[in-house]
C-alpha cells in the first residue's frame, strides 16, 4: 500500500482509497435527486415510513423475522413495509410501530413529529 492522505486503506483493485462507510449511498441519493420522478418517490410517505421502520428495527437489533413475530404479522409484510413501494396495510404498520416504540405526535396541524417511546 502506498502513502496517502486518507484514513482508509488503498484498494488493491482500484488503486484509490476506500470510501467511508455510507459514502457511496450518500452519493447515490444526491445523484438520484437530480431525477424529478425519483426525487418525488424518495420524498413520499411510503419511503418515509420504510426508512423509519428500517432504522428503528436495526436500532432495536431485530431481524425482519423477529420483528414480524413480535408484531404478529408475516416477514413478507415487514419486507413490503421496508421496501417503500406502498401497498402495506395500515394495521401492519401500526403493529410494527407499537413493537418498535415509534409514536407519531401531531403537535401542529401541518407538522408530524416522530418520537421513540422506549
Amino acid at each position: 500500500m502506498s502513502q496517502h492522505n486518507s484514513d482508509f486503506p488503498i484498494s488493491e483493485v482500484t488503486g484509490r482509497p476506500h470510501s467511508k462507510p455510507g459514502q457511496e449511498f450518500v452519493k447515490l441519493v444526491e445523484e438520484s435527486r437530480a431525477d424529478r420522478e425519483l426525487c418525488d418517490y424518495l420524498d413520499s410517505f411510503s419511503v418515509f415510513v420504510a426508512n423509519l421502520v428500517l432504522v428503528h428495527r436495526q436500532k432495536s437489533g431485530l431481524t425482519q423475522a423477529e420483528l414480524a413475530d413480535k408484531a404478529d404479522i408475516t416477514q413478507e409484510s415487514i419486507s413490503q413495509i421496508e421496501s417503500g413501494f406502498g401497498g402495506a396495510k395500515l394495521e401492519a404498520i401500526d403493529k410494527v410501530f407499537r413493537v418498535l416504540g415509534v409514536k407519531l405526535a401531531n403537535s401542529k396541524q401541518d407538522e408530524i413529529t416522530v418520537e421513540m417511546l422506549n
